[in-house]
């Protein structure tokens, strides 16, 4: 509630505009895969958090055992703490036993299988060496992996309903519009879709500014009657959901190639560029709002990106 008389004129002027833009309702399928995008996501922070509780059970009571696969999280990593869960249990299980479990759920091959075995014996016999556990620590280990088992299904299942939705309405604009994201290097399905369920109807943003506002790009200085702040932040007041999409993009257009070549050399060089006077957070904010001009240009000029390196910045800005 505004007390302020100052605020209170400003909002009453705003309410007396007679150009005052009411709100174009999306359609169904917008909300449709708004719905589910955002579904996705407060599932899969859900399982991060299960994730950080299984990270902190092992790390106390089998610390080396996540050092031996790239994500604890992998199938063959899961499937080993289901079957075992403590050190002893697979010091006490033999090893053509553990060999095979292994195989059963990774296809690299025997050395693979064998190489991953002698890691993980001696990772558990590091654990009985030193610390101390409880039963309790293995109940919960299972059960956060089941928990963890029950998201991956629930997540692959919201996945699956965004597809059909999507070749459902293969002629629709939206849908158009989603494939014409889908067209910048760095941004797949669901990020296409999040940001289309996002925007909604893309015919009421007439500038790539509108588009910073909605997404909470813009920038904001803390005011209040007659007090007026001088820091300037991104305002964050729009969608959480399409800030998150942009920085996952803007952070896969800067990055390099396995070769070492960068995936975006435009974005990239802009973001080093920002980086010799600006904090890293900042530099990475400022390709963000490059990257909202561009999917702006996109899906104003209803063309796809043949390559994202060849768009020319300045035109979009």
């Amino acid at each position: 509630m505004h007390n302020d008389r100052f605020d209170l004129k400003k909002a009453a002027l705003v309410g007396l505009k007679p150009d005052l833009k009411v709100s174009l309702m999306p359609s169904d399928l917008a909300l449709n895969l708004r719905n589910l995008s955002r579904e996705y996501y407060d599932l899969m922070d859900n399982r991060s958090a299960y994730v950080n509780k299984l990270n902190g059970e092992l790390r106390m009571v089998f610390p080396q055992y996540l050092k031996i696969f790239s994500k604890i999280t992998t199938n063959t990593s899961l499937t080993l703490l289901e079957n075992y869960t403590s050190p002893d249990a697979f010091l006490n299980a033999s090893k053509d036993e553990i060999i095979n479990s292994i195989r059963s759920t990774a296809r690299f091959g025997l050395t693979y299988d064998t190489n991953k075995y002698n890691d993980i014996i001696k990772a558990a016999n590091d654990a009985n060496s030193f610390g101390y556990s409880l039963s309790s620590n293995f109940t919960r280990i299972r059960l956060y992996i089941r928990i963890i088992r029950n998201y991956d299904d629930e997540i692959s299942s919201i996945l699956s309903d965004m597809h059909e939705l999507v070749d459902a309405n293969e002629t629709t604009d939206f849908v158009k519009q989603i494939h014409l994201i889908e067209s910048y290097k760095g941004a797949g399905f669901l990020s296409a879709v999040s940001l289309m369920g996002e925007i909604g109807d893309f015919s009421a943003f007439r500038s790539p500014k509108q588009l910073f506002a909605c997404f909470g790009l813009d920038p904001a200085v803390k005011q209040s009657g007659k007090f007026e702040g001088s820091k300037i932040t991104m305002s964050k007041r729009g969608s959480r959901i399409a800030r998150r999409v942009l920085h996952t993009m803007a952070l896969i257009s800067i990055s390099k190639n396995r070769d070492g070549s960068a995936k975006n050399p435009v974005l990239r060089d802009y973001y080093l560029k920002k980086c010799q006077s600006k904090p890293k957070k900042v530099a990475l904010g400022a390709v963000m709002h490059k990257v909202c001009n561009i999917v702006f240009a996109i899906l104003r000029d209803e063309k796809e990106l043949k390559s994202s390196h060849q768009m020319n910045i300045k035109r979009v800005t």
